[in-house]
């Protein structure tokens, strides 16, 4: 009989997060009786993701909100609700509980009574520590991690800021998020057709970074307009392609385009978000990220596996991924330093073929199929 797995998260589709929920629920979608929840139900679900896994949503249905009794009623019949979706969870009888984000998703987790429960945490909290107002105190994050049999760090350094802010919870495990590497690769081959400078001749076309990420502060775009500016400023002939969405919350994106206007800044281009990044990446000549903290990037290591050399700021999983400089450059997170290497690597054109060929060793630490049974073997052996 498969096991029965809930995956839980509070989006569908987002960023790094939601690949690695996307990506193991395509490995495992065959082999385990799997079903995803998330907070919010997204209508667009099963436009990618398999039919035979089975979706829900913590979140009230429309349908309570729009009846007049219940709008009336909301919050005794918001408590209702939920008490029966937690009957519901309780007779589907799931061996497994995966939560894939750390802060209130896995706080929620907590009200499960699932025999096995794994939580994931990708936040760097030497950098961002944003969870203890969620818990009530650093105390009670520890004690609520404990009643997971592991709490699945993305990288080192984000096992090393847990317990640096808020002790060890004695459960930490470093787990590395699998890339399907195929689809990569595939996807990759795709034509861009909605970059003007493409379609001038190579001679011509501006020396071109991509950054993907969502808008938000996390990203650090106002560093990167910023180095922009001053690159501007020396007559360099280049652009920075920007791929991502805004996000439902905050004014990140209004932000960005005021700084925008205010410095006159036109080399560095926010397309939006878009369905296949993997084009745009294998379309640059350097992949750049100023990003003010990470866990570990997943789009990092897919440039890595297009082969595309690397400028990324000093963040979380950085240096297990490119070491001291040795397979990209890693700079500063500042302004000055974001600057220095954009001017570094148009100045210096060997230094494309050099970090190319670094990029194309390093790659191999990459891998799907054994990252995936890394997270397997969680599922299958309890006494792991």
């Amino acid at each position: 009989m498969k096991k029965r797995i809930l995956i839980m998260n509070d989006l569908a589709y987002g960023g790094g997060v939601e690949k690695l929920m996307y990506d193991l629920v395509w490995a495992w979608h065959e082999k385990y009786d799997i079903t995803v929840m998330t907070y919010k139900y997204d209508e667009s679900f099963y436009d990618q993701y398999p039919t035979d896994v089975r979706y829900i949503s913590e979140s009230v249905p429309k349908e309570y909100k729009s009846n007049f009794v219940v709008h009336v009623y909301s919050y005794i019949n918001r408590k209702i609700y939920e008490r029966t979706f937690m009957g519901k969870i309780k007779k589907m009888n799931f061996d497994v509980l995966l939560c894939m984000k750390d802060g209130g998703t896995l706080l929620s987790a907590l009200k499960y009574d699932i025999p096995l429960k794994y939580a994931w945490n990708h936040t760097d909290y030497n950098n961002h520590y944003y969870t203890e107002h969620i818990f009530g105190s650093k105390e009670n994050e520890v004690k609520a991690m404990q009643q997971f049999k592991n709490i699945i760090c993305v990288s080192q350094d984000i096992k090393k800021g847990v317990c640096d802010v808020i002790g060890d919870p004695g459960n930490l495990i470093v787990k590395y998020n699998p890339i399907n590497i195929e689809n990569v690769l595939k996807k990759a081959k795709e034509p861009v057709v909605d970059i003007d400078s493409l379609e001038l001749p190579k001679d011509k076309q501006p020396f071109r970074f991509v950054s993907v990420g969502r808008i938000n502060d996390q990203k650090g775009y106002p560093l990167l307009i910023e180095a922009c500016r001053a690159l501007e400023d020396e007559g360099y002939n280049f652009e920075v392609i920007v791929i991502g969405g805004r996000e439902p919350w905050g004014n990140e994106y209004e932000k960005i385009q005021e700084r925008l206007y205010k410095t006159g800044v036109t080399s560095c281009k926010f397309i939006g978000p878009r369905q296949n990044s993997y084009k745009y990446i294998a379309a640059a000549d350097w992949f750049i990220s100023s990003s003010i903290y990470e866990g570990y990037s997943l789009v990092s290591q897919e440039a890595a596996l297009l082969d595309i050399p690397m400028i990324l700021t000093d963040c979380s999983g950085v240096r297990e991924l490119l070491g001291d400089s040795e397979y990209g450059i890693v700079t500063p997170i500042h302004v000055v330093g974001i600057y220095k290497a954009m001017k570094r690597v148009m100045d210096d054109p060997s230094l494309h073929e050099y970090y190319k060929n670094k990029i194309m060793e390093r790659k191999k630490i990459i891998t799907y199929q054994e990252r995936i049974r890394e997270i397997e073997k969680l599922i299958e052996d309890e006494n792991e």
